[in-house]
């Protein structure tokens, strides 16, 4: 009888905010929006933990908006019986608001007859305007058609990821919503992907496709700013096009031989970042807004591509203020020849290479000629390759004051990460003895080039410039 007593005072206190040994529970006399928010913060199996609590913790653990299922590392039995305690969850829990819904779940052979449970989840969460819904959903293509058509219906989702190794299908009938940002991996895309975001999404401000497999995509959206595509894929064509566009980030590895094409209709493009294979055909019109691109473009055979469009790419983006390339994009565009690129706008050249080394030195040099107006220069090497040891001689100054460059007499900051060979040091001691309007030079040198400090300090500067020296550490 005593015990019982005791049980019955010890839930007596939990109900009113106040824990065995008379603790004060401080999180049960927490504002509402306080509590809440911290829980939105917890798993599911410690949300569930809280509400354990007392009769107020209770409250809040219905109430909770935001909340994440994650079994991706439990074994079979303990995911079933979690799937089921999260079905009692949302039963209890009614259509109270959610806002914010993660499932991170993956789901063996024998548990292939969960996947309809998986989609009453999704089912409640339209029903409960959820506004940003994040599904994980790996090895749950046995017996998944496609996710409900609740979702693309649902007004109030704002946000969609979806991660699942299946087929992303959409709804075949019109379904209007508010959608504004959508990110894709992993999954295969069917032809109605690119009419859906043209007719259905409205509202689309950003979408990002990570290692999704198609033949062809469109995106053709008027509301759309940001796009960001990241795949090595067989895709054969990819079309980009809208007013509002200012982002664009695509990495594009290519798997074999054979024709690629981009097709870009962004007049008002700000930020362009491009990294992976040269393709067959790239259009990217004039870029009129442009304000910063980077392009690090290779081919991976040189047999693929024949380079023929790589000018053409470069002068897309002739209003370009920062520029930043790799030193392979940069001898893809020698190839076309010695041509000046019109970058009268560029005042910012970063340049990533490997080594300044006499293959590149040319190419660089023809890119050059076409910056009357640039003002800083970074040329950052990888000290890591140091043992590669290219040929890096033979252009002096002799050489670099052979060239005429206009820019030089623009040029108000350089930072030069000294690599192999003579040529990095010796375009820092041409720099400092020409460039009149010079306010700071920067010079990182690995420990075995501490000999070049003297070299380039004995330099005859025409201007003021600082010069700092900075020992860069091997990696």
């Amino acid at each position: 009888m005593e015990n019982k007593h005791k049980l019955l005072a010890t839930e007596s206190s939990q109900g009113q905010g106040v824990c065995p040994n008379n603790i004060v529970d401080r999180f049960s006399t927490l504002p509402d929006e306080i509590a809440l928010h911290i829980l939105s913060s917890l798993d599911f199996q410690g949300l569930t933990r809280v509400g354990a609590v007392s009769k107020r913790c209770y409250e809040f653990y219905l109430l909770t908006p935001s909340f994440c299922f994650d079994a991706r590392h439990d074994n079979m039995k303990n995911k079933s019986i979690r799937m089921n305690c999260f079905d009692q969850f949302l039963l209890r829990r009614g259509n109270n608001k959610m806002h914010r819904f993660r499932s991170d779940l993956w789901l063996p052979k024998s548990l292939s007859c969960k996947v309809s449970q998986v989609m009453t989840w999704i089912d409640k969460a339209a029903s409960c305007s959820v506004e940003v819904l994040v599904l994980r959903l790996n090895n749950v293509s046995k017996g998944m058609t496609g996710l409900p058509s609740s979702i693309f219906c649902c007004g109030s989702l704002r946000s969609l990821l979806v991660e699942m190794g299946e087929i992303f299908n959409v709804p075949s009938f019109p379904c209007p919503n508010n959608l504004q940002s959508l990110s894709l991996t992993c999954v295969r895309l069917t032809e109605g992907f690119s009419k859906w975001i043209s007719s259905s999404c409205k509202c689309i401000r950003e979408i990002k496709l990570n290692s999704v497999q198609a033949e062809n995509i469109t995106i053709a959206s008027s509301s759309l700013e940001s796009f960001t595509f990241d795949a090595s894929s067989d895709l054969r064509c990819l079309k980009i096009s809208g007013e509002k566009l200012e982002s664009i980030h695509i990495k594009w590895r290519l798997y074999g031989p054979g024709s690629r094409s981009l097709h870009v209709c962004a007049p008002n493009l700000k930020y362009l970042k491009w990294k992976g294979d040269l393709l067959s055909q790239s259009h990217l019109g004039k870029l009129l807004s442009i304000e910063r691109a980077e392009l690090f473009l290779e081919s991976w055979s040189d047999s693929v591509c024949d380079y023929h469009n790589t000018f053409e790419l470069l002068c897309s983006i002739c209003r370009v203020k920062t520029l930043i390339l790799s030193d392979r994009t940069i001898q893809a565009l020698f190839r076309e020849g010695s041509m000046a690129a019109p970058l009268f706008d560029t005042s910012y050249l970063r340049i990533k290479t490997a080594n300044l080394d006499n293959a590149l030195v040319p190419a660089m040099v023809s890119l050059m000629r076409g910056m009357s107006n640039l003002n800083t220069l970074e040329i950052k090497s990888d000290p890591s390759l140091v043992f590669l040891k290219p040929k890096s001689c033979g252009f002096n100054g002799k050489y670099w004051k052979s060239q005429h460059l206009d820019f030089v007499n623009q040029l108000k900051e350089v930072t030069i990460q000294l690599s192999n060979g003579n040529n990095s040091w010796q375009l820092a001691r041409f720099i400092l003895e020409h460039a009149q309007n010079l306010k700071k030079m920067t010079i990182f040198y690995l420990p075995t080039k501490e000999h070049v400090i003297e070299k380039v300090s004995n330099s005859k500067k025409v201007s003021s410039a600082t010069i700092d020296f900075h020992e860069k550490n091997w990696r």
